[in-house]
């Protein structure tokens, strides 16, 4: 391969995807606003799939039959602010999975969630919430559909993990917390 078939195929694929080009959306849980929750999310992997087989013997040769497939969780690392509003959120989600007064486990229709991962081409920006500067009643949504090369959603998704906050003695060190959420299934658009 040359460097002009690199560059014909870049072209013909609308150039590489950049890894650090993302936007997770958050399902809506009461009062918190989760377009502020989004820009927090610093890493997220997207779903894969594995088909399940089972060998099966055809005469004098195995082959290899579909019965299924497996999904591994979701994992996503946030930034935390001062006001733990980002922890608060999947607290108050892991509640409606088990109430943590109670104990009881809550009805899979009042904790699964949708969940959204976009893959952004580069240069382009997501919501900007123009209300918050400006004090208008207002949001600007400067994302096109040209801006999002790639889309998943988790079907039926909810909080699983939430890890340990962690503190140090480094000069700079900010505060992350880890998330994994198990689901269903995902579709792409």
């Amino acid at each position: 391969m040359n460097i002009d078939q690199l560059k014909s195929v870049a072209s013909k694929g609308r150039g590489f995807a950049s890894a650090n080009q993302f936007l997770v959306q958050l399902p809506s849980l009461g009062n918190f606003d989760t377009r502020d929750l989004n820009i927090l999310c610093t890493n997220v992997n997207m779903p894969g799939r594995q088909i399940m087989t089972q060998e099966r013997i055809i005469g004098p040769k195995a082959r290899k039959m579909p019965t299924g497939f497996a999904s591994d969780d979701i994992n996503m690392t946030f930034h935390v602010m001062n006001d733990y509003l980002i922890k608060k959120y999947f607290e108050t989600w892991q509640n409606k999975v088990i109430n943590q007064d109670t104990f009881e486990i809550g009805y899979a229709s009042e904790y699964c969630k949708q969940v959204r991962i976009q893959q952004l081409k580069k240069g382009m920006a997501f919501d900007f919430p123009i209300d918050k500067i400006f004090g208008l009643n207002l949001d600007l949504d400067i994302r096109t559909r040209e801006s999002i090369v790639y889309e998943c959603t988790l079907k039926d998704a909810f909080p699983t993990t939430m890890s340990a906050v962690e503190f140090n003695n480094d000069q700079d060190g900010l505060v992350r917390l880890s998330v994994q959420l198990s689901y269903t299934n995902w579709t792409t658009k």
